[in-house]
């Protein structure tokens, strides 16, 4: 006979107990070998349910049904595509998660969704929204991109920066000032006279006038509209005769000769009835640099191309030729239509001054203005590519340097931003309808004011 207190004693069943093993409300150790130590002190049972004493208020329950299967012939756990939980990969992400069901064995795939939603293929949870942000690109993505975004402007602005310190500290302003003003750009629409002087630093092997300003005439004449999304040019040829005050009929270079930047604004304006707001004068010694600051430009010969600048190379190859002796230290072209080429400071400076092609002799200053436009066509794509991107800051000291403006740092910087944004523009050069005679007999270009009016309505248009 069997005492109560023997079987709660060794932890054994009562054969007329009608509890599983798995319904026991007690932690079950396994009795296998252990070692030493490995014993452990069973927890007493607790009665079952049915064997506890019941108050008097207390219904009495329905004993449990002892038919249960046996543990071989329970049902077997639910497949991947029928588990009503999400399936987690418990490593870390490097580019957000993928979404997708639950795929037994796949040990690259990686899911997402809400635990306890009702299946891997479902929504992403709010944990997941959260990290996906507004638009849902993943946080570790987006963080890269408001990095790349921090350095662009940074580098952008340091940019700006240096622009406007290089020309606060080397710019003088010109003689000019009374007769300029307005614009507003990069805002509102704004136009600049560029001119370019046949004055030559010492020791220049190209004939030219040498020393004072005075004696030097306007090679380069071109009117630029920017800012207010225009973008236009217009070229004066140099031989173009006008009424200057004072001296009658002369070439328009001349009028730089007798007063100046002052005399030039004067002779265009009366020739164009265009409003100058700015002049920038090029600065020969410096041009070259800003174009090696952007690590040269490459130019397609719109024709063929003969020429030999400030004496020319001793020993022209074809294409462009930079001489170094001290006897030929000009630049040499020896160019095919069609073909770029690419082209250092100095070249492209002697490019755009090129006078007589020999390749082509009917060739005048009117091809000589349109390679002076295709040269700062040819800057202009140079900075906004991925290079002059990266060469923007030195790009930035050098500009201001290679001119002699009225502006300042501020006014030049809104200047060349009105270069650089979207809007149409044109390019046309000042075509003369026949030829005259200047006040000394000297023979130069007239234009008419029916191609004046033209001109004039394609440049502000």
């Amino acid at each position: 006979m069997h005492r109560p207190d023997d079987d709660g004693a060794t932890g054994r069943d009562h054969p007329d107990d009608d509890s599983h093993p798995d319904d026991a409300p007690h932690t079950v150790y396994g009795g296998g070998a252990g070692g030493r130590g490995s014993s452990r002190r069973p927890t007493p049972r607790q009665p079952s349910p049915a064997a506890r004493p019941r108050s008097g208020d207390e219904p009495a329950r329905a004993p449990r049904s002892t038919d249960r299967p046996p543990r071989s012939a329970r049902p077997a756990r639910p497949s991947a595509d029928d588990q009503p939980y999400t399936v987690y990969r418990a490593q870390p992400a490097r580019f957000g998660r993928r979404s997708g069901p639950a795929t037994p064995g796949d040990d690259d795939q990686r899911w997402d969704g809400e635990r306890g939603g009702g299946g891997g293929g479902g929504p992403a949870g709010p944990r997941e929204r959260r990290r996906r942000g507004r638009r849902g690109l993943p946080l570790p993505r987006r963080r890269w991109v408001c990095l790349a975004g921090k350095l662009v402007v940074g580098w952008v602005v340091l940019s700006a920066v240096l622009f406007v310190v290089s020309a606060t500290v080397h710019q003088n302003r010109g003689d000019a000032d009374a007769l300029l003003g307005g614009g507003g750009a990069p805002f509102t629409p704004t136009n600049l006279l560029v001119l370019g002087t046949d004055s030559r630093p010492p020791g220049s092997k190209e004939p030219g006038a040498e020393g004072s300003q005075g004696s030097a005439r306007t090679d380069t004449m071109m009117l630029l509209r920017t800012g207010g999304f225009a973008n236009a040019k217009l070229s004066i040829p140099r031989d173009t005769l006008v009424e200057i005050p004072g001296h009658g009929t002369q070439k328009i270079n001349a009028a730089y000769a007798f007063d100046g930047v002052r005399g030039a604004v004067r002779a265009v304006e009366t020739l164009t009835g265009i409003d100058v707001n700015h002049v920038a004068t090029i600065d020969f010694e410096n041009f070259p640099q800003l174009i090696d600051a952007m690590g040269g430009v490459r130019i397609t010969a719109e024709s063929c191309l003969t020429a030999d600048v400030s004496g020319g190379a001793k020993r022209p190859r074809k294409g462009v030729t930079i001489g170094y002796d001290k006897f030929k230290g000009g630049t040499s072209f020896r160019l095919e239509e069609g073909e770029t080429y690419r082209m250092p400071g100095s070249a492209a400076l002697a490019y755009a001054r090129v006078r007589k092609n020999e390749c082509d002799a009917g060739q005048d200053d009117l091809n000589r203005a349109e390679r002076q436009q295709q040269v700062l066509g040819a800057m202009k794509r140079r900075i906004l590519s991925p290079t002059g991107f990266l060469r923007m800051p030195m790009i930035a000291w050098k500009a201001p340097q290679a001119v002699t403006t009225d502006m300042g740092g501020f006014s030049l910087l809104g200047v060349a931003v009105g270069q650089f944004l979207p809007g149409k523009g044109t390019q046309t050069v000042l075509k003369p309808s026949g030829v005259g005679n200047d006040a000394s007999g000297g023979v130069g270009l007239v234009v008419s004011s029916e191609e004046v009016a033209r001109a004039r309505r394609k440049f502000e248009k």
